[in-house]
């Protein structure tokens, strides 16, 4: 009888420590997803992200087509032109201009397009008589916070206007220029309306020139 019962308590001893390492299996399977669950939640929160409606801070933004007042027009192509080839100032290392809003007023008054004296601040953030416009043309305002100049040729990224060094044509596509932002382009917004099949506005424009 006593081999009968050590036999039995063997058996269920073995018994007892087969449970044991099954219910340890159980567990540790069990545990092995809540391990990945940190990076399975991370995984959606980046898919999220474009949804945040948040843009890059280097994305331009542009303008829409410009509304234009009744009784108003835009400068056409070739009277911007004349603006950029009457400027006066070819060259000025000397720095004997006016500092650049100065100058860009008086070029607009040598052309004939009279406006109250305005900063280069007061432009950015769009003054008349000069309304944005999404594309440049020769002869639009270029402008930023701080600074203002005339566009001479937008295909070459062109623009004249004075700065410590003196007056003279720059790209506002350089590396100087890039750094100080985006610039806002103005065209200037005449009173007289346009007639008939006379120059062109920036809703009849060609494609992009910058």
């Amino acid at each position: 009888m006593t081999v009968y019962a050590l036999l039995g308590c063997v058996a269920m001893s073995v018994a007892l420590v087969s449970a044991a390492r099954g219910a340890q299996t159980q567990t540790s399977e069990q545990q092995t997803p809540s391990t990945q669950a940190p990076g399975s939640k991370s995984q959606p929160s980046k898919q999220q992200t474009p949804q945040s409606g948040r843009q890059p801070t280097n994305q331009k933004q542009l303008p829409g087509p410009p509304i234009l007042p009744p009784g108003y027009r835009l400068l056409t192509l070739n009277e911007g032109r004349a603006i950029a080839q009457g400027i006066a100032w070819t060259d000025d290392e000397e720095g004997l201009s006016p500092d650049c809003s100065h100058l860009v007023h008086a070029l607009y008054q040598q052309a004939g397009y009279a406006y109250p004296y305005t900063s280069s601040l007061d432009l950015y953030r769009g003054a008349r008589p000069f309304l944005r416009v999404r594309y440049a043309h020769p002869g639009d305002l270029v402008v930023w916070r701080g600074h203002v100049g005339i566009v001479v040729n937008p295909q070459e990224h062109s623009f004249f206007s004075t700065t410590s060094s003196g007056a003279r044509i720059q790209s506002y596509h350089s590396a100087y220029w890039r750094a100080r932002g985006y610039p806002h382009f103005f065209r200037y917004l005449m009173k007289a309306p346009l007639k008939a099949n006379v120059g062109a506005t920036e809703g009849s424009s060609h494609l992009p020139q910058h």
